[in-house]
């Protein structure tokens, strides 16, 4: 396939590496205004959005570029009527979702760079969920920090709190979010930094705490079943997700008696393949069945949108 990427910088340019790598990939035309207009091998660069977008052999685009642009880029390839994958947040809000799937008769041409929901470790967590190896699930708890970078059009929920959203909406497609709260600081040029958000549903409570004011990075969620607790950490190395057999159990219900049992810790394997590689093939055979049959497809973004519009954002 030939792939335009557009945007070759912060994530962009690991897209680039992972398309170098990929056997799939037949030929890469990137658009970037810091590149000259140049061609290495199979790789031509364009530093003009009219003679890249010019270039006719293009089966799919990848755009890369920073989140206040998406929706441009967005408009301009479904109007050359290509599919197309876009990095998060895919669109600022709702709105401007509704008003692609108002106007784009194919819009359905749309995938998702949902990273995470490519890791090899949510595949596992996704079946360890069916075979309802935890139990009823209590709550979904997640800690995203960093001492990170403070992106101009983004604030801390668009940048990590989307991760969860997607995850959320992938890990339980039947669950539907009503409630929400939100707690927040804007100290720094009232960029808001720090979100702690809870959501509520019928059936569990999930929390999400997200900062970019941190001296240490953190990528941890913790899934509470009635049975069992699942750890996932994605900093470690090894033993990324870990299962505990604790479980408590109201055995007097006058007298408040409670029974402990504690079992032993297991960690499942989870292989080591890097999730962008995994997102490119899925993207791939996206394009190539002509389906929107993907996990990241529109349908998929319009339950992490609906999340995001209960969030009393201020």
């Amino acid at each position: 396939m030939n792939i335009g990427l557009v945007g070759v910088g912060y994530w962009g340019k690991n897209i680039l590496r992972n398309l170098k790598n990929n056997e799939l990939c037949e030929n890469i035309y990137c658009f970037d205004l810091n590149f000259k207009n140049t061609k290495k091998g199979n790789i031509s660069f364009y530093n003009n959005e009219k003679d890249f977008f010019s270039v006719k052999n293009i089966d799919g685009y990848i755009v890369a570029t920073p989140a206040g642009t998406h929706f441009h880029y967005v408009k301009k390839i479904l109007k050359i009527d290509k599919f197309l994958c876009v990095t998060k947040p895919v669109f600022k809000d709702l709105n401007q979702l509704n008003y692609i799937k108002k106007n784009f008769k194919n819009y359905n041409k749309v995938f998702a760079d949902h990273t995470y929901i490519f890791h090899p470790a949510l595949k596992i967590i996704k079946n360890i969920l069916a075979r309802k190896y935890l139990g009823k699930i209590i709550y979904y708890d997640s800690e995203r920090a960093s001492f990170g970078k403070f992106y101009k059009d983004l604030n801390v929920i668009d940048d990590l709190a989307i991760h969860d959203f997607y995850i959320l909406s992938y890990l339980f497609p039947e669950n539907k979010f009503k409630k929400a709260k939100l707690i927040s600081n804007n100290n720094f040029y009232n960029k808001n930094y720090y979100s702690i958000i809870n959501l509520k549903s019928n059936n569990f409570t999930a929390t999400t705490k997200v900062t970019w004011y941190s001296p240490f990075k953190s990528r941890r969620i913790v899934i509470a079943g009635s049975k069992k607790t699942l750890v996932f950490d994605d900093t470690l190395s090894d033993n990324k997700i870990q299962i505990y057999s604790k479980s408590i159990h109201l055995i007097k219900k006058k007298s408040y008696d409670w029974e402990y049992r504690v079992g032993n810790l297991y960690s499942p394997f989870v292989p080591n393949k890097e999730s962008l590689s995994v997102m490119l093939d899925s993207f791939f055979s996206f394009i190539k069945n002509n389906s929107n049959n993907s996990v990241t497809n529109f349908k998929h973004l319009e339950k992490v949108y609906n999340i995001l519009k209960i969030i009393p954002l201020k």
